[in-house]
């Protein structure tokens, strides 16, 4: 859904909504379904011909619900994460040569890690898990800087907070997993607030008119941790912020490409490495339970990881036939003391060997 208002020549006000269900069943007796919905208010407004400004209010929420049905026994399993957002753009055009954005975000994150709602005997019960909540800031700028005519620079910043706020009880567990301290927090109270400062550079060389070289360096902290215990991903795979046990997740990313174009922009090619140098890592130990765990922090290790590979990409564009070919061929690894005797291992999301191959043959013009 989408739709937009133009309240005058410098401001509009824009409206998109989205919603999702995927449904799995096997007859009365079995049902799991989840899916995503979201809006989006954003007001665009021009403050003159070199800045203008994006404003936006945005909700976001993911749920899962499994049902099982025994006679005239039910369970209902829930899980939520509910994000509510305010984000403010600016975009600054110095000149031909150079661009500047910045601005700021805000996000509240209300995650329900699991409900069990239960109707046995003709007697209701439920089975709560504390909800966590957690505030989220960031400011960032960015500059776009064209050099030459060859080369081009695009550097930046972002600074990030993340809080993790009451209400709620907060559990310190000793080496063994074993809980020390128990803390119970009003909704006033912070938690736990960590700060990550995320520099970012790339450039960009034309070494002739239709070739050129690219080079970057990120680095992106993650706040929200998944947890799973199977190879592929699942709708009840759970979701933990970071907390005084769990610290953000930090990856430094470097990569180097090539670019070619040929036949007049019909071919592309393009190859690239990379390599990633991840902190904080978690997974769970050995016989771990997560799920409906409240304690479930207690579960799990942390240590560093990395990733690092090289991909290929040919494409074609136009013509009656076009398509694309991709391959990638890479690593992504863990170590984390505790887990396969301290050395490091393949993670859940390692591909070494991943091909793509697209064709499209157009019959008719239509």
């Amino acid at each position: 859904l989408n739709a937009n208002y133009r309240l005058n020549d410098k401001t509009r006000l824009f409206a998109t909504g989205y919603y999702g269900k995927d449904v799995l069943g096997l007859g009365k007796e079995f049902g799991i379904n989840w899916g995503n919905s979201a809006a989006t208010v954003r007001l665009n407004h021009v403050f003159n011909a070199k800045l203008f400004s994006n404003t936006s209010a945005i909700f976001s929420n993911y749920d899962y619900k499994i049902k099982i049905v025994g006679g005239n026994d039910l369970v209902d399993v829930i899980s939520k994460i509910q994000d509510y957002s305010i984000k403010q753009d600016f975009h600054y055009f110095n000149n031909s040569r150079s661009k500047i954005k910045f601005g700021f975000n805000s996000t509240y994150h209300n995650v329900v890690p699991g409900v069990i709602k239960l109707h046995i005997d003709s007697t209701n019960s439920n089975i709560d898990l504390t909800r966590k909540y957690a505030w989220e800031n960031a400011v960032y700028v960015s500059h776009e800087y064209k050099a030459s005519d060859k080369f081009s620079l695009e550097f930046g910043a972002r600074l990030n907070s993340f809080s993790l706020v009451g209400p709620g009880n907060v559990y310190s567990y000793n080496t063994n997993g074993e809980t020390t301290d128990t803390t119970k927090f009003t909704s006033t109270k912070i938690v736990k607030t960590y700060f990550n400062f995320q520099p970012r550079i790339s450039a960009n060389y034309l070494i002739t008119k239709n070739s050129s070289l690219k080079a970057a360096y990120a680095r992106n902290a993650q706040n929200m941790h998944l947890l799973s215990n199977s190879s592929t991903g699942n709708p009840t795979d759970l979701w933990i912020l970071s907390s005084n046990n769990i610290k953000p997740e930090i990856c430094d990313q470097l990569s180097l490409g090539y670019f070619k174009n040929s036949k007049e922009n019909m071919f592309e090619f393009s190859t690239e490495v990379y390599y990633k140098y991840l902190q904080n890592q978690i997974d769970y130990k050995t016989g771990a339970q997560l799920l409906f765990n409240e304690q479930v922090e207690s579960q799990v290790l942390s240590g560093i990881g990395r990733a690092y590979g090289i991909e290929f990409s040919l494409k074609k564009k136009f013509g009656r036939f076009n398509g694309w070919v991709g391959y990638t061929l890479a690593r992504t690894e863990r170590k984390i003391e505790g887990i396969n005797d301290d050395n490091w291992y393949a993670a859940k999301q390692d591909r070494t060997h991943d091909l793509s191959v697209v064709g499209i043959y157009d019959l008719t013009k239509k």
